[in-house]
């Protein structure tokens, strides 16, 4: 693993969504996903992206956190929050891909996907 990036494409009203799907390209594992917040002060981070060689194994981890612009004042209404995540190696991929989305009350497994 040589590098991750991560980016919030979109944010809106919504419902608990919580979905994720991964694309294996010829040198990075892409992450595209829905996770929701409990209310508009809310947005997506990475938690961790981690690779374990020995299951070869890439474990992304996406997490609400309070949106840096958030103020004062927010929504009580739930959003969800579109992203994408990019992990680049450079000897080869993982085997299987895990996805875990974290809303405040520990991950939870949302999606896996083998090549």
């Amino acid at each position: 693993m040589t590098d991750s990036e991560f980016t919030v494409t979109g944010r809106g009203s919504g419902t608990q969504a919580s979905e994720a799907s991964v694309t294996f390209g010829t040198d990075a594992v892409t992450v595209e996903g829905t996770i929701w917040g409990a209310n508009g002060c809310k947005t997506a981070a990475l938690s961790s992206a981690d690779y374990d060689a020995t299951a070869d194994e890439l474990t992304v981890a996406v997490e609400t956190v309070d949106r840096d612009d958030a103020g004062d004042a927010c929504t009580q209404a739930i959003v969800e929050i579109d992203y994408e995540a990019t992990v680049q190696f450079a000897a080869g991929l993982p085997g299987r891909v895990v996805v875990t989305h974290d809303h405040g009350d520990g991950p939870t497994e949302v999606t896996t996907a083998e090549r």
